[in-house]
């Protein structure tokens, strides 16, 4: 704790030292310190679109890696709950590897082991290999939250931090929808194993830029970083204080928001290709085009969310409208059996729905954690969204090896209702403060 709090007293030194040599020099220093936050946010990003894209990256290659293998679609399944399932558990410890070591070398080792693990996918020559190297990629993947937080929480001017909260997200979530359409463009050209390879390579050039801008990514645990030492009993404080948080009601209201939100999400990540083609019997091309409808819509919602959360801080109603459209734009497939394109009109008011409450939810989050806190934090609490994005290929995989397809979309917006119910409470236990509830002495 104490190393974090170092960290951000020596941002506000620097800060303080900026604003008043701004006051002589007409702000060319807080000019500085833009770029300076500008570089963050890109590296911070580029690793964030890196980490969605992994994350899907086979789904839009079922079909073919059922061809291959000659595996069910539980099977397949599997290997994405090996790697959501490893990734998302880990991130509660990683958290606090975090404020402990630093989150920059989390950060740089967690990437590398992520895109190698995607890169050897493509030399995968049975089964069993593709999730052995899925549960390298997720352990890889259990970083980026608890790390990339950290960063930003202690890199960012507060003033700017909601921001650049935001353009984390949208930066993940536009990894995610660019994931179908450059795995699939290299299928086109070559085949599955070249995308994946391709991919795993583009990870690594990536983790090469921010080692050579490394002094950029210090953030919390600056000191931890920079070996800087410390008490010996500060650990031990910052660990048992940080467990009272993370069993706080809020907190712990909101693990259970982004299991059954990672569920909802989950279905119609992995499965909305092979439910729509089962379902209505369309081509790979029009499947793959809803799903990319559904992952821009993501993206799209988080723009307007960011918008929004700004200049409507009742999130709460904006959580309300997003959950109901993502409930009914899901079901819509299992009653209408429109043209082609018009699956991808539904999914993306789905995905549009899904995004628009991610910037209200990150600053919800925000007021629950205390300086320094932020990696365990952050990392408990998405790990919520990893169990139920890890169980969700298996659960919506069992339904289609049932012939069920239209179960895939039925039971997706049944988890979005449930999600709805679950910040709900949250919003009742805490009805005026966040931060209070979680911070209260017990």
């Amino acid at each position: 704790m104490a190393m974090a709090q170092n960290a951000r007293k020596a941002y506000l030194v620097r800060a303080m030292s900026t604003m008043s040599t701004m006051s002589r020099t007409g702000g060319a220093p807080e000019a500085d310190a833009r770029v300076f936050e500008r570089w963050v946010n890109g590296l911070i990003g580029a690793g964030h679109f890196m980490s969605h894209y992994y994350l899907l990256a086979l789904p839009p290659l079922f079909p073919l890696l059922k061809a291959e293998f000659g595996v069910s679609y539980v099977e397949l399944g599997l290997a994405m709950t090996c790697y959501n399932l490893l990734g998302g558990v880990l991130q509660a410890p990683v958290g606090f590897l975090v404020d402990r070591l630093g989150p920059r070398r989390v950060l740089f080792a967690g990437l590398a082991l992520n895109a190698i693990g995607v890169l050897l996918m493509g030399f995968a020559d049975a089964y069993w290999l593709l999730l052995v190297l899925a549960v390298i990629a997720g352990l890889g993947n259990s970083v980026f939250h608890p790390a990339d937080y950290a960063i930003l929480s202690g890199s960012i001017n507060p003033d700017r931090l909601g921001k650049a909260y935001s353009a984390h997200t949208f930066a993940g979530f536009l990894g995610g929808a660019c994931a179908p359409i450059g795995i699939l463009a290299v299928v086109q050209f070559y085949d599955w194993r070249t995308a994946l390879i391709s991919a795993g390579i583009v990870g690594l050039v990536v983790l090469a830029l921010m080692i050579l801008k490394r002094d950029v990514l210090l953030g919390e645990g600056a000191a931890a970083d920079a070996k800087q030492p410390a008490a010996a009993a500060e650990p031990a404080a910052s660990e048992t204080s940080g467990l009272r948080l993370i069993l706080s009601a809020p907190v712990l209201l909101f693990l259970a928001y982004f299991v059954l939100y990672g569920m909802a999400g989950g279905g119609l990540t992995a499965f909305t290709v092979s439910s729509l083609i089962n379902l209505h019997d369309i081509g790979l091309d029009s499947a793959n085009g809803a799903l990319t409808g559904y992952l821009f819509g993501i993206v799209g919602g988080i723009l307007a969310g960011g918008l929004v959360a700004d200049k409507f801080p009742r999130h709460m109603v904006t959580s309300t409208v997003g959950l109901v459209l993502v409930a009914l734009s899901a079901a819509a497939p299992t009653f209408m059996a429109p043209p082609a394109y018009v699956f991808t009109v539904m999914l993306a008011a789905a995905g549009f729905g899904m995004g628009v409450i991610l910037p209200a939810r990150d600053l919800m989050i925000r007021k629950i954690v205390p300086p320094g806190d932020s990696g365990k934090i952050f990392g408990f609490i998405f790990v919520g969204y990893s169990i139920g994005g890890s169980l969700a290929p298996l659960l919506y995989g069992w339904l289609l090896d049932l012939a069920q397809p239209a179960m895939v979309f039925q039971v997706s917006a049944g988890f979005a209702i449930l999600a709805l119910a679950a910040v709900a409470l949250a919003s009742l236990v805490s009805p005026k403060s966040f931060g209070e509830a979680a911070t209260k002495p017990r």
